[in-house]
């Protein structure tokens, strides 16, 4: 019975006069006026569109947006090829530890670490493919941390032995020295950087494949070309923003000191100095030499210290360095009566490289060369202190001291502004101790992105 009605039915399709149905459509414009048309062709745009919408709409919902190689990201910075040290340490090398976005100190080629012996080794075991002979080659071979035993226990462990008790070791080890980070340089000019990112970085390759670092002669040209768009990332002083850029404002540990040099003997009294600090008139006849860096903003604030002790009745001479010149001989022989010069403490603010006693001597840092007895036995003890609370008490003692002995008093703090192109994602937070330090999570930025399904 049902095989006889479906014969029906396909004797019914067969007979149907399809002909005349097609004909009939081939000549329907011809019975619709000019609106009618319009109407009908409105009616079926707007199926078609909505049939679009609705498939677009169900592939969003049934997909996410995640990163996706490719692309190249864009640094511009003011300077010269010499001033390149302090902006790629992040990008070409990597640390043991180093910080989180909330400053804590998180692994990085080390996954683990000990601090034994109360507080006199320190044990750090390495992520596989590290070698510790490796890196203590490197270490070795770059001249830093002199002054610690070095011992390579086995393969994946290295160990660091101090005399004595060494609290801030641990931030020490966030330092990036070994020849593991993110990106190599593939090509260097005196304009520019290339940097590649390296296919076995132990966190994966960067989503983002290149990253040029471009040299501007000054912060205006620098502002050009971001506002034409040439480059994605830059820093400046000023809080200022720029359209198509997000600005990240980075809290450094930097303060620009003026040093007095006190071998110089009429600067070993304090009065004198009280009354410079204060640009008031130091009632003695002084001819004093001022050094500092060729930095624009150093200069311009150097300036600024000459008219105002100038018209206090101080005669200063502006000698202005090269960053080169500065580091390897005006320092090393603390060739100045007076320096405007930076310090750059570091998340744990250890003033020992910088005002003991032991650091007068050409390869030390303690520009005044301050002499204090007090001081110099807060800075051992505090370096001693593993419970953070109570060598931040040691340190405010410490402090206390400079104020009152003046050695050097800080002209500027110094802040930093990041503005990043908004065509770059991936960047949360900007956590650094230096300048550098803002590269600090580059593999985890990205410019192209994809759909994969939920």
């Amino acid at each position: 019975m049902k095989f006889i009605k479906s014969k029906k039915i396909l004797n019914s399709i067969k007979k149907y006069p399809w002909r005349d149905t097609l004909y009939s459509f081939k000549h329907l414009p011809r019975v619709f006026s000019r609106i009618e048309k319009i109407i009908l062709l409105g009616l079926f745009a707007t199926v078609a569109i909505s049939f679009v919408f609705l498939g677009y709409r169900n592939w969003l919902s049934g997909t996410r947006q995640v990163p996706a190689t490719g692309g190249e990201f864009v640094e511009g910075i003011v300077g010269e090829s010499k001033d390149l040290d302090k902006h790629l340490p992040r990008l070409i090398y990597a640390g043991l530890t180093k910080y989180d976005n909330q400053k804590n100190i998180v692994a990085d080629m080390a996954q683990s670490w000990e601090i034994k012996n109360n507080g006199k080794l320190y044990e750090f075991k390495l992520r596989d493919n590290f070698s510790s002979e490796d890196l203590a080659s490197q270490i070795l071979s770059k001249n830093i941390w002199k002054d610690i035993e070095i011992s390579t226990p086995d393969s994946s462990t290295i160990t660091f032995s101090f005399k004595q008790p060494f609290s801030p070791f641990l931030y020490a080890s966030t330092e990036p020295i070994f020849d593991y980070g993110p990106y190599r340089i593939s090509k260097e000019t005196k304009d520019e950087v290339e940097l590649t990112a390296r296919d076995d970085y132990y966190a994966g390759k960067p989503y983002i494949n290149k990253v040029v670092v471009k040299l501007f002669n000054s912060q205006d040209d620098l502002l050009k070309a971001a506002r034409r768009k040439d480059i994605y990332g830059l820093g400046i002083q000023n809080n200022q923003d720029m359209k198509d850029y997000n600005k990240f404002e980075v809290h450094l540990p930097r303060d620009l000191y003026l040093f007095f040099n006190l071998s110089n003997k009429s600067l070993q009294d304090i009065n004198i100095r009280r009354a410079l600090k204060e640009n008031s008139s130091p009632n003695k006849e002084l001819d004093l030499r001022l050094v500092t860096s060729d930095n624009a903003k150093n200069v311009e604030l150097a300036k600024a210290v000459v008219d105002k002790w100038g018209k206090a009745g101080v005669k200063v001479t502006l000698d202005v360095k090269d960053n080169v010149t500065l580091q390897k001989t005006t320092i090393p022989k603390r060739d100045y009566d007076l320096l405007l010069y930076g310090l750059d403490y570091g998340e744990d603010p250890d003033p020992y490289p910088f005002w003991h006693s032991s650091q007068i001597k050409e390869d030390g840092r303690n520009l005044s060369n301050f002499k204090n007895i007090k001081a110099d036995k807060l800075m051992e003890d505090a370096r001693q202190e593993f419970d953070f609370k109570k060598r931040e008490e040691k340190y405010a003692e410490f402090q206390q001291i400079i104020d009152q002995e003046i050695p050097a008093y800080v002209v500027e703090h110094q802040d930093y502004f990041y503005l990043v192109s908004n065509k770059v994602y991936g960047i949360e937070k900007i956590v650094a101790a230096t300048e550098g330090d803002r590269f600090l999570n580059v593999a985890l930025w990205y410019i192209h992105t994809k759909r994969i399904k939920k």
